[in-house]
């Protein structure tokens, strides 16, 4: 018999407003919560599938069935966890083997009484400013979603269509403050990704995410040694390609617990990414307070952060996880990742 009680739900996280980038759009995502508990205490992780990587709810869950019933009783320290996971005969599903090692830290946290930053050597729980998402609509909407926002200094442009000039001159009628753009792929040629880049550089952005296709690593090559702006690679990495090639053609790597599928990688990975001479910005798909608290402890170690996934939605099930009044990502002093679960 097991040591652990082990559960989970789909909960489905609804967006305040319909969310549109380069590929399509949606109301809300079913994402998937575990809970494991043992002696007390209780350790929750959460699954934040993307289509974009063959990820589903469904998959989700079929993967959190197949976990033999003793799984966590013979982990004692989480390098056990991916280890274990790997002798699976499943699919890789990574968002599942991110919420597997993020409930089984949330429960390690709490059995010890302390925050996870704390566990991990952080001074402080306090990481960057988080940009704030603008997705692809009307003109005219996308400037009320800035004044709505206005709160937050800087603004994160999703793009990828044939009005995205129009879009930044709208954005720049009612703010002046630092945009970061992405493009999710929606760039096809060099020529335009460089038309676009050119014309961005003089409208104060920072950044531009994922101009081209995953596929062009060559053409980004290029594109990188040309462009004014430092190119962030989000779908071009995943956590399983090789960090030199990506550092050939790309400034910043992406780095979202859903993709890479482990906290633990991904601390490795910022190190690497680092000695490569890549900075490092955490993101986030949609997620409540729970994920992006996650990605809140990678943060405490990267450049930017993209942690706006739990705003985005009018139904968080998840509390604990502060954004001050300077939009910095403020982890709890509570143990494990400090949220509170209230579904």
């Amino acid at each position: 018999m097991s040591l652990f009680d082990i559960s989970w739900e789909v909960v489905p996280l609804k967006l305040k407003e319909v969310f549109t980038i380069s590929r399509g759009s949606k109301s809300e995502v079913n994402n998937v919560f575990l809970k494991i508990q043992k002696d007390g205490f209780t350790g929750y992780g959460e699954a934040g599938p993307n289509t974009r990587y063959d990820e589903t709810s469904d998959k989700v869950v079929g993967f959190f069935e197949s976990i033999p019933a003793d799984f966590f009783d013979e982990i004692t320290d989480v390098t056990d966890i991916q280890p274990k996971l790997e002798k699976w005969d499943q699919p890789l599903i990574y968002s599942a083997r991110a919420a597997i090692e993020m409930a089984w830290l949330d429960w390690w946290g709490k059995s010890r009484g302390q925050p996870l930053w704390k566990l991990w050597g952080y001074r402080s729980p306090a990481g960057p400013v988080t940009s704030y998402t603008i997705g692809i609509d009307t003109i005219e909407k996308m400037q009320k979603k800035i004044t709505a926002a206005s709160q937050y200094p800087i603004y994160k442009i999703k793009l990828g269509t044939d009005k995205d000039r129009e879009i930044i001159k709208g954005i720049r009628e009612v703010t002046d403050k630092p945009l970061r753009v992405d493009a999710n792929e929606g760039w096809n040629t060099l020529e335009q990704a460089k038309r676009e880049i050119q014309f961005l550089a003089s409208h104060n952005v920072e950044l531009v995410e994922q101009p081209m296709p995953s596929t062009e690593l060559k053409l980004m090559k290029t594109l990188k040694e040309w462009s004014p702006l430092p190119i962030v690679a989000d779908e071009s990495f995943t956590g399983t390609e090789n960090l030199g090639s990506i550092a050939n053609a790309f400034d910043v790597i992406n780095i979202k617990l859903m993709k890479i599928g482990s906290l633990q990688k991904a601390r490795r990975v910022i190190t690497e990414a680092k000695d490569l001479g890549l900075d490092v910005m955490i993101g986030c798909m949609i997620e409540s307070s729970l994920a992006n608290a996650a990605g809140a402890l990678l943060g405490l170690n990267a450049r930017y952060i993209d942690l706006d996934g739990h705003l985005l939605i009018s139904n968080d099930i998840c509390s604990g996880l502060t954004v001050d009044e300077n939009a910095r990502v403020i982890l709890s002093e509570d143990p494990g990742f400090g949220i509170v679960y209230e579904c």
